[in-house]
């Protein structure tokens, strides 16, 4: 299949869901997430698409943005709900339940990722096997244009601020400042005995 062909295929079948979008309130924020799943997936061929066009292909090949399109979507109807993700099934491993999640959101393979922050700022990356979650004490609160890397875990009632980067495997369970990098230890070999 021609990739205008795709382009063409994944908008026709989209075009219902793009429908309840375009009239939802989360709109604009769905939009804004499919122009950074472009921009970051270095697309330039996607992120030239007209934004229908844009969504429907990103609908057709990857789940982790049609499970940001669910989260999206929770204020409607239930019953309007469970048709949209028997239509367009959602990443089964990718749990997003943050209280907020702000526009800009790309979730790079989403595989095992839990996502239950207090609130989640604008445009930030999460990558596969992430856990920001709660403990008996709180949630943790994700600044705008935050990263974290791969099997990274982000607990309890810690503040992450903007721009900072959670490495892979990194664990945090303390305030990170703006800016700051977080790097988990480096593996070292095991000293022969």
């Amino acid at each position: 299949m021609s990739s205008r062909t795709a382009v063409w295929a994944g908008t026709l079948a989209a075009a219902p869901l793009w429908a309840v979008v375009e009239r939802a309130e989360a709109g604009p924020y769905l939009r804004r997430d499919a122009d950074r799943f472009a921009a970051c997936l270095r697309r330039p061929d996607v992120a030239a698409l007209s934004p229908r066009a844009r969504f429907g292909w990103l609908v057709a090949r990857h789940p982790e943005f049609r499970s940001l399109v669910h989260y999206r979507l929770t204020p409607l109807p239930w019953p309007v709900r469970a048709l949209l993700r028997a239509l367009w099934r959602p990443l089964p491993t990718l749990h997003l339940g943050a209280a907020v999640i702000g526009p800009g959101l790309f979730i790079e393979h989403g595989f095992a990722t839990t996502l239950t922050a207090s609130a989640v700022g604008a445009d930030c990356w999460v990558n596969q096997q992430v856990t920001v979650g709660h403990t008996r004490h709180g949630q943790p609160v994700i600044g705008d244009r935050v990263r974290i890397g791969a099997g990274a875990v982000v607990v309890g009632p810690v503040r992450v601020g903007d721009d900072a980067v959670v490495g892979a495997n990194a664990t945090v369970v303390q305030d990170v400042p703006a800016g700051a990098v977080m790097l988990a230890p480096l593996a070292v070999p095991r000293p022969e005995s």
